[in-house]
C-alpha cells in the first residue's frame, strides 16, 4: 500500500487521499443538513486543505506516513473544525495555519533549513489573509516559539541558525501581515467576523464528553498511551502545556468567581471557542507520536497499556455522570472508539502488523467521519452563508481592493520579491559550499 512506502509519489498520493476523504466526509454531513451550496464549497475546500497541510506538518515532525495520514484526517474531520462553518475567517485560518507550522518545523533541520527559511515569514503571514483571527494569532505565536527554540538549541557550523536570514525572513513576514490586515483581500466575500462560543460550535453543553469529541477520542487514546509509555518522539510536556492553554479560556469561564473578572474579549466566548484549536493540534501531535511509538515497539512498557485499559474500562463509562443530558450517539462514538482501540492493541499479534494497520485505518475513518455526519450545524449557518454580503459582486469586490492605498500592495509584492531573492542567495550559498567540499584545491 502507498501509505507504507517511502517514495515521493506515495507521499503525494497520501496527501491527495487525505483531501478526498475529508472533503467527502464534510460533503456527507452537509448533504444531511442541506445547507446552501456556498457554505458547502467553503467547508469542503477548507477541510481538504487543512487535512493536507496537517499531514505535511506531521511529516515535517518526522512522523511516519501512516501516522501522519491518520493525523491529517483527524484534523480535517474534527467536529471543532466543522463547527466553524459560521465563522469562515477562523475556518480558513485553521485550514492554512499548518503551513506556517510546517515552515517552522522544517527550519529546525539543518538539511531543510536553507530551503524553507526564506519563506518562513510569508508562511506565517498566509493565515492573516483572512483577517485577524484567534487561530491565526495562536498559530503565529506557536510558529515563532518553535523558531525561538530552534535558535536556542541549534549548534555551531552547519547546524547554526543564520541570524541575518532569520531576521530578514521574519521582517518580511511582519510587513506582509501588516499589509494583509489593512487590505483584507477576502473581506468582500467573508463579511464581518462573528462571535462564536464552544456550545454553538459543538452543539451542546461544555462537558468532558464534548471536549473529547472536539479533540477526537481516537488520537486522544493514543496520546494517553504515548504519555504513559514515556513518549520519546516529541516533548510531551510542552504539547500538554499547549493543550491546557487552549482549554484554559473555557475552564475559566466555567468558574463563576473567575468568569466575572475576565476581560470582555474572553467573556464573548469567541476566544474560548477558537482557542480549542490549540488543544486539537496538540492532541493530534501527541496522538500520532504515540501511535508511532507503539508501532515501533508494541511490547515496550506493557504496564502502560494495562493502565490505559483499566482507565478505559472504569473511567470512560463514568463520562455520562459529568452531564445530565448527553446525546446517545455522541456517547457511543467516544466509548465505542475507546473499546475498539483497547481490543485491537491486545490482539495485534493475531492480525499481523500490516493487517492491524488496515483494520486500524478503517476504525479511524469511522471514528472521524461519524461525528461530522451526525454533527448538528448551528442554526444560523444555513440562514447566513459565509460569502453573503449585502450588494457584493465580483465588480464590487475588485472596487474595494482598488480603493486601498497602492503602497500596501507594493509592500506585499516587495516581500514576495525579497523572499525570492533570499531563497536564491541561500541556494547559491549551498552550491558554493558543495563546490568547496568537492574541490580540495579551493
Amino acid at each position: 500500500m502507498s501509505l507504507y512506502g517511502t517514495g515521493r509519489k506515495e507521499g503525494i498520493f497520501a496527501a491527495c487521499f487525505v483531501a478526498i476523504l475529508t472533503a467527502g466526509a464534510h460533503l456527507a454531513g452537509l448533504l444531511r443538513h442541506d445547507p446552501q451550496r456556498e457554505v458547502g464549497n467553503l467547508t469542503m475546500f477548507a477541510s481538504a486543505i487543512g487535512g493536507m497541510l496537517a499531514y505535511r506538518f506531521l511529516r515535517a515532525q518526522t512522523r511516519s506516513r501512516y501516522a501522519a495520514f491518520l493525523g491529517g484526517i483527524a484534523y480535517g474531520m474534527s467536529p471543532l473544525f466543522a463547527g466553524l462553518i459560521d465563522s469562515p475567517r477562523e475556518q480558513l485560518a485553521a485550514a492554512f495555519v499548518p503551513l506556517a507550522l510546517e515552515a517552522a518545523a522544517q527550519c529546525q533541520g539543518p538539511k531543510t533549513r536553507r530551503r524553507w527559511l526564506p519563506w518562513l515569514g510569508l508562511s506565517i503571514a498566509i493565515p492573516f489573509a483572512f483577517g485577524v483571527t484567534v487561530i491565526a494569532v495562536l498559530a503565529s505565536a506557536l510558529a515563532l516559539g518553535m523558531v525561538a527554540l530552534t535558535i536556542v538549541h541549534c549548534g555551531r557550523g552547519d547546524d547554526r541558525m543564520p541570524w541575518r536570514m532569520t531576521f530578514a525572513a521574519l521582517a518580511l513576514g511582519g510587513i506582509t501581515v501588516t499589509n494583509l490586515i489593512w487590505i483584507d483581500p477576502l473581506g468582500a466575500w467573508l463579511g464581518a467576523k462573528r462571535v462564536t462560543d464552544l456550545q454553538q460550535v459543538l452543539s451542546g453543553a461544555t462537558t468532558p464528553l464534548l471536549i473529547l469529541r472536539a479533540v477526537g477520542p481516537f488520537l486522544f487514546w493514543f496520546a494517553l498511551l504515548g504519555i504513559l509509555r514515556r513518549q520519546r518522539n516529541v516533548p510531551a510536556g510542552l504539547w500538554l502545556m499547549l493543550a491546557i492553554i487552549g482549554a484554559a479560556p473555557t475552564i475559566l469561564q466555567a468558574i463563576p468567581s473567575l468568569a466575572a473578572t475576565l476581560p470582555a474579549t474572553f467573556a464573548t466566548g469567541d476566544v474560548a471557542a477558537m482557542s480549542w484549536w490549540l488543544s486539537l493540534l496538540s492532541i493530534t501531535v501527541l496522538g500520532t507520536a504515540g501511535l508511532d511509538d507503539w508501532l515501533d515497539q508494541p511490547q515496550r512498557r506493557r504496564g502502560a497499556q494495562l493502565t490505559l485499559l483499566l482507565l478505559t474500562a472504569f473511567g470512560a463509562p463514568a463520562l455520562p455522570l459529568a452531564s445530565s443530558s448527553i446525546n446517545p450517539l455522541h456517547l457511543a462514538t467516544v466509548l465505542g472508539t475507546f473499546a475498539v482501540l483497547s481490543t485491537l492493541t491486545l490482539v495485534w499479534r493475531r492480525l499481523g502488523v500490516v493487517q492491524f494497520k488496515n483494520v486500524l485505518s478503517a476504525v479511524a475513518l469511522v471514528a472521524f467521519s461519524l461525528p461530522i455526519i451526525l454533527h448538528a450545524m448551528p442554526a444560523d449557518a444555513v440562514a447566513a452563508p459565509a460569502g453573503e454580503v449585502a450588494g457584493t459582486s465580483w465588480q464590487r469586490a475588485f472596487d474595494l481592493l482598488l480603493a486601498r492605498p497602492w503602497w500596501h500592495f507594493a509592500g506585499i509584492f516587495g516581500s514576495l520579491l525579497s523572499a525570492g531573492l533570499l531563497a536564491t542567495a541561500s541556494r547559491g550559498g549551498i552550491h558554493a559550499n558543495a563546490t568547496a567540499i568537492m574541490d580540495p584545491s579551493r
